[in-house]
């Protein structure tokens, strides 16, 4: 860059400041700054931006309200329904503040107010859903019902939302994406992890309730048995096809569900396969003598052509666990259910119970692993009670 850059210059006050300007490539960059040093920063960076080809006169980008970005972005890209609404309620929350504004500390409070902040009732809402209890939840600490606050899978999707919608703008806008908000601030967790089974009585308490529903009575009993048995994903089940269930009347042990990669949640990770889920005998029976008889004729799906989501069908299972009395209980909860019995009950290693549940991560299916002290010390005293009758046989035997 030939030419002086910098220029010192003294206010009225005897205040110094320093005069930034840039005239090279068709680039006509002024600022001035208060120190030298944040002149000459500055002029560094705006070289390495002319020799990266990127442009350097920002100016007026970095007073653009976020508001107006995600209006950008909403203009020239398709985005899904549910992904639309969160740009929209994004205006409202932060549209006002200027990209030049939207720092890594602003950032972070906003994701812990976000994580903190109840959730509103809707607008047009005239009553409480008696599902629901008006959004509010038991507090573990105090037991006190309290209003319930955004779950950090929820926070997580409004992060990624922000940071999509700003990393294209610097793409189309072609100016350097400041990432630093999102390396200061990672993202909450996706999930968090529950590990409820049923306890005694549960089971049969889920399966009278679903006398109580309107229609398929019986497809919810097989259904819960299914899931509970299983150990197969709810989007899995109702994927699945009368043709992937192979039952072998003369051979029970070679019965099998062949479960394809395309029907899994992890279909596009890398060590995602097809797998086979055998039958515990209880299963292979349920299926056999139960199930086969929902079967009509030029029914393709074994559960699919009953609920036609997932989203539904956790719906209508909130009702049966309040007319079962069964609290803070999910239908995915069924399958850490299926996954747990293989711990309590078999001595299959971790990966032999992954080949059945579907699991890729090892260290995942460790957290299915709920054994109750009541049950483990059930069979440290049944082993006892083996190895004594062996000793007093040995005994009577050398007597």
């Amino acid at each position: 860059m030939a030419g002086k850059l910098i220029t010192e210059r003294v206010g009225v006050n005897g205040d110094v400041s320093f005069l930034v300007r840039i005239r090279e490539a068709g680039v006509a960059v002024s600022k001035t700054f208060k120190a030298k040093k944040e002149a000459e920063k500055f002029i560094r960076e705006v070289k390495t931006k002319l020799d990266r080809g990127e442009s350097v006169d920002i100016a007026k980008v970095k007073k653009m309200t976020l508001g107006a970005i995600f209006d950008d972005y909403l203009k020239h890209n398709t985005v899904a329904k549910g992904k639309l609404y969160t740009l929209n309620k994004l205006k409202l929350e932060i549209g006002a503040v200027p990209l030049q504004n939207f720092k890594a500390g602003t950032f972070a409070v906003y994701l812990k107010t976000k994580l903190e902040q109840p959730i509103p009732d809707q607008k047009k809402k005239k009553k409480d859903h008696p599902l629901f209890k008006a959004n509010m939840v038991k507090d573990e600490a105090s037991g006190e019902m309290v209003k319930k606050t955004y779950a950090e899978g929820t926070v997580r999707k409004i992060y990624y939302v922000i940071k999509n919608a700003l990393e294209w703008h610097s793409k189309h806008m072609d100016y350097t994406f400041d990432s630093k908000p999102f390396d200061d601030n990672p993202p909450p967790k996706a999930w968090k992890p529950r590990d409820r089974i049923l306890e005694v009585g549960e089971l049969d308490r889920l399966l009278s309730a679903t006398d109580k529903m309107y229609v398929k009575q019986e497809e919810w009993k097989c259904f819960i048995l299914w899931q509970y048995y299983s150990c197969m994903r709810v989007g899995e089940s109702l994927l699945m096809k009368w043709s992937d269930v192979h039952i072998n009347e003369e051979k029970p042990q070679l019965s099998y569900i062949f479960v394809p990669k395309e029907n899994t949640k992890i279909a596009d990770k890398k060590n995602a396969e097809d797998r086979k889920v055998p039958l515990r005998p209880e299963f292979f029976h349920f299926i056999k003598n139960r199930l086969m008889k929902l079967k009509k004729e030029k029914q393709k799906l074994v559960f699919g052509d009953y609920w036609t989501s997932s989203s539904t069908l956790g719906n209508r299972f909130k009702v049966i666990c309040k007319n079962a009395e069964v609290e803070n209980f999910k239908i995915h909860d069924l399958r850490h259910c299926a996954v747990s019995w293989y711990f309590i009950n078999t001595s299959l290693t971790d990966i032999e119970i992954s080949k059945i549940s579907g699991h890729i991560e090892l260290e995942t299916l460790k957290r299915y692993a709920t054994l109750r002290h009541s049950d483990i010390g059930v069979k440290l005293w049944a082993n006892a009670a083996v190895e004594s009758k062996k000793n007093d046989e040995q005994e009577a035997v050398a007597g």
